[in-house]
């Protein structure tokens, strides 16, 4: 198992490197699918590994200059009290006597369908409406805190959505400048994997003996698909993604 889970976790790094996307949405379901994980303790130990990379990324943009705080802060005031939510939805859930492995497993498949339909949009060059970008810019606020208790809900649920769901929502609030766009997603990711990872773990939905193995192959994976980002035709990458994130959530629904 550890080779196997080693040698994906370096596939998984090598497309987040790539595409900037990916991470939870390939591994969770790589846990559930090849490694018979149980979804729920796949659900928190991603969000565990997923925490410590993406707080090494927050600290490397923040170090840059390219973190719009006020945002991130808004979206984190949604966020964190929607995936806490979630991650006690799903206790709530167990106590009601309700198959939450299967209930999660099917969540996770609707989430990872929605990934794939964004990333389709991303790579067709799909812009928001004038008039929906209009409405959200008059209300930023509200709507800022409304996405992010969206997002924070589906990413307790499922650890799927911190990065994919919130990049096309900071893309309208900050057209023209897609440094502060993965600045600030990475960043605000970094705070929501973090809350929801520890509630989790104080549930106990946490295998660390799985961590050390995920972060020694997805380090040199993200470093590796850095390098070749600039190098290879990102609209081909990102079709494929789409198509393997649907192909897995078709399975998982």
């Amino acid at each position: 198992m550890a080779t196997g889970l080693l040698f994906m976790s370096f596939a998984v790094g090598v497309m987040v490197g790539l595409t900037s996307m990916g991470g939870a949405a390939l591994m969770t379901p790589f846990l559930i699918l090849v490694l018979g994980v149980r979804p729920v303790l796949a659900v928190g130990t991603d969000l565990v590994y997923g925490a410590l990379t993406k707080i090494a990324g927050a600290w490397m943009h923040w170090k840059q200059g390219t973190v719009d705080l006020r945002v991130c802060l808004r979206l984190a005031l949604g966020s964190v009290p929607g995936g806490i939510l979630g991650v006690l939805t799903i206790g709530k859930l167990r106590g009601s006597g309700i198959d939450i492995d299967d209930w999660v497993r099917h969540a996770l498949g609707v989430a990872l369908l929605m990934v794939a339909l964004m990333v389709v949009a991303k790579a067709m060059g799909f812009a928001v409406p004038a008039r929906h970008t209009g409405w959200i810019l008059k209300h930023r606020d509200g709507a800022t805190v409304f996405w992010g208790a969206f997002v924070g809900f589906a990413v307790g649920m499922t650890s799927v959505g911190s990065g994919s769901l919130i990049a096309p929502f900071l893309l309208v609030l900050m057209p023209g400048s897609s440094a502060r766009v993965i600045g600030t997603d990475v960043f605000h990711a970094a705070i929501l994997v973090s809350a929801t990872a520890l509630v989790h773990e104080q549930a106990g939905n946490v295998d660390w003996n799985l961590v050390p193995t995920l972060l020694c192959g997805s380090i040199p994976g993200v470093l590796i698909g850095s390098y070749l980002a600039p190098r290879l035709p990102e609209r081909a990458l990102r079709f494929g993604l789409a198509a393997l994130l649907f192909a897995t959530g078709c399975k998982l629904v």
